[in-house]
């Protein structure tokens, strides 16, 4: 049974999603002292006593580009379609974003993910699973491992030529298929974009999901402060502070600040922050590790526009054992991962990297876990995976006929081709 917040937060998405792109609402500024790192010993600002007054309304700095938000058609059971931006299951709506689920495929079931922009068509098959038609191609089985696929996802929301919203449930979906918006559509909202930190000094740039729920900038963050509830859309912020575990402090972009505590928007409730770094894959971060966010428009670097993805290539590299011999062929990772669309899970203190394997040059076994280095020169020392640690299941290297196991307890690097 839903709880009465979960009960509200659904019905605030709801009217979110129905809402124009100048989101009229009630909100308090309050000037607090300057901002402090998340780790910081200071005790907390004292918040006001009373509440000042409110304004009617916010103005929203709006990033509306189209070339990164979904795009395509659904076709619906009934025989009807509708075509437009697509917000999947509320927290996705850029090729870039992650559709996570679990691969059904070559007779290995394992947790898995896809960047949308991979995929040409998704057609439901029963209550959990779909056939996930790739732009290469390829034909993945998939099932729901989350709330991305099956009926346990929350609707397709289309928003049409003429900003009318039409919400599709996992059931009355027929196919859903993806293509580049046209050259003069341009959507209602702005998709989150920044830059996140965490109270370790790491920083990552792309799309924001805010509480697996919040990704446009008409959506709301509440809060509370003095006992009153306070709404305040995303496109109004600036910046997002971790004040301890049951506050945060708001920077909107006309300068005003407030601290806002009381809902999963600005406490540890909240269910974490997702990060659809271009350069990398998918960044989640949870409360106790978020530091803060800077919200900005988006460039154009690879990884952002329905042209950048490929649905994917067999993945091929070398393997250099402990013993230094080298072997290069196709590779098959773990066993299991062979493409480059694919994803190699990890954790760096509490945060959780899927890194897509196209965006990676090597991997280095380093003590319990690896060393990643990616494409743009970052690199992450990774455990808590068996992608990366003693529970990987060995590394197949395929040339011509001749296919070699390097088990794990051999393994000293992988170099992947560009």
């Amino acid at each position: 049974m839903r709880t009465g917040r979960q009960l509200k937060e659904d019905a605030k998405n709801i009217s979110v999603i129905a809402c124009s792109a100048l989101v009229a609402v009630v909100a308090t500024m309050a000037v607090v002292r300057a901002n402090a790192p998340a780790w910081s010993p200071d005790p907390p600002a004292m918040l006001p006593a009373v509440a000042p007054a409110m304004p009617e309304r916010f103005e929203l700095v709006e990033y509306t580009s189209a070339a990164n938000r979904l795009y395509g058609t659904v076709r619906t059971r009934d025989g009807d379609t509708h075509t437009g931006f697509l917000r999947w299951d509320r927290n996705e709506g850029s090729w870039n974003d992650v559709l996570d689920a679990t691969k059904l495929d070559r007779g290995f079931t394992g947790l898995s993910g896809i960047r949308f922009g991979h995929v040409s068509r998704i057609v439901p098959l029963g209550r959990t699973q779909a056939i996930l038609h790739l732009r290469s191609g390829q034909q993945i089985g998939m099932q729901g491992g989350s709330t991305d696929l099956g009926r346990a996802m929350r609707s397709v929301v289309i928003s049409d030529a003429s900003g009318s919203r039409t919400s599709v449930e996992w059931d009355d979906i027929r196919r859903v298929d993806f293509r580049a918006a046209p050259a003069n559509a341009r959507p209602a909202e702005g998709r989150l974009y920044g830059t996140v930190s965490t109270g370790r000094g790491l920083e990552f740039t792309g799309q924001i999901a805010w509480d697996v729920d919040e990704i446009h900038s008409t959506d709301i963050l509440d809060g509370e402060l003095d006992g009153r509830e306070y709404e305040i859309p995303f496109g109004a912020i600036r910046t997002i502070q971790q004040h301890g575990p049951v506050a945060a402090r708001v920077v909107l972009h006309t300068g005003e600040r407030i601290t806002l505590s009381g809902t999963n928007d600005v406490d540890r409730s909240n269910r974490g922050i997702t990060v659809s770094d271009p350069g990398l894959g998918q960044v989640k971060i949870p409360w106790d590790y978020f530091n803060s966010v800077r919200f900005h428009g988006a460039p154009r670097p690879k990884g952002q526009s329905w042209g950048d993805f490929d649905g994917g290539q067999p993945l091929r590299g070398t393997v250099i054992t402990t013993t230094g011999n080298a072997v290069s062929g196709e590779i098959k990772w773990d066993n299991d991962e062979y493409s480059t669309w694919e994803l190699l899970n990890g954790k760096i203190g509490g945060v959780e990297l899927d890194i897509e394997f196209s965006r990676i040059a090597r991997i280095v076994k380093s003590g319990s876990g690896s060393t990643v280095v990616l494409r743009d020169g970052r690199s992450y020392d990774l455990q808590g995976s068996n992608d990366v640690d003693t529970g990987n299941r060995g590394v197949v290297v395929t040339s011509g006929e001749q296919e070699y196991l390097v088990a794990w307890d051999d393994f000293r690097e992988l170099r992947l081709d560009g």
